[in-house]
C-alpha cells in the first residue's frame, strides 16, 4: 500500500498544529477570548489519525519500511513508539481527572512522550527538508 500521501499530510498537519499552538499561546497571552484553547485540537486529531493509519500500515507487514529509510528509521520507529505512549498517558490521564478526587500531577505525565514527539518529529521533518531542498 502506498502511504506516500498520508505522510506528506503527516507533515503539512504538524505543521499547521505546531501553528495552531502558537497562535493559542499569543491569544491566550494577550487576553483572547476562550475559544482559541480548543484552536489545537482540529490538527491534532488530523494528526492522531494520520500517524494510526500509518502505524496500521507498518504493523500490517511492510517493515521494509524501516530498513531503506536509512538513519530516519530508527527516528521514526521512536517517533511511533512515542505516539503510542502518548496515546496511553492521555488516556490514563482522562481516567484520573475524572475520578471524584483528581489525581492532578498526572496530567504531566504526557508532556515526558511528547517532547520526545517534538524532537523526533523535529528531525525527520528537518532531514525530509533538507532531501527535497538539495
Amino acid at each position: 500500500m502506498n502511504i506516500t500521501w498520508v505522510r506528506r499530510a503527516h507533515r503539512w498537519l504538524a505543521v499547521g498544529f505546531l501553528a495552531a499552538v502558537v497562535i493559542t499561546v499569543i491569544g491566550l497571552s494577550l487576553s483572547g477570548p476562550e475559544w482559541v484553547v480548543y484552536l489545537p485540537l482540529i490538527p491534532l486529531a488530523a494528526l492522531f489519525l494520520s500517524g494510526a493509519s500509518m502505524f496500521v500500515v507498518l504493523l500490517r507487514g511492510s517493515r521494509a519500511v524501516l530498513v531503506s529509510r536509512g538513519s530516519t528509521g530508527l527516528v521514526g520507529l521512536i517517533h511511533r513508539w512515542s505516539a503510542v505512549v502518548f496515546v496511553v498517558t492521555v488516556v490514563a490521564t482522562v481516567i484520573a481527572l475524572a475520578q471524584p478526587e483528581p489525581i492532578v500531577w498526572v496530567s504531566y505525565l504526557p508532556l515526558i512522550p511528547l517532547a520526545g514527539l517534538f524532537l523526533s518529529g523535529s528531525f525527520m521533518l528537518a532531514t525530509w527538508a533538507r532531501r527535497t531542498v538539495l
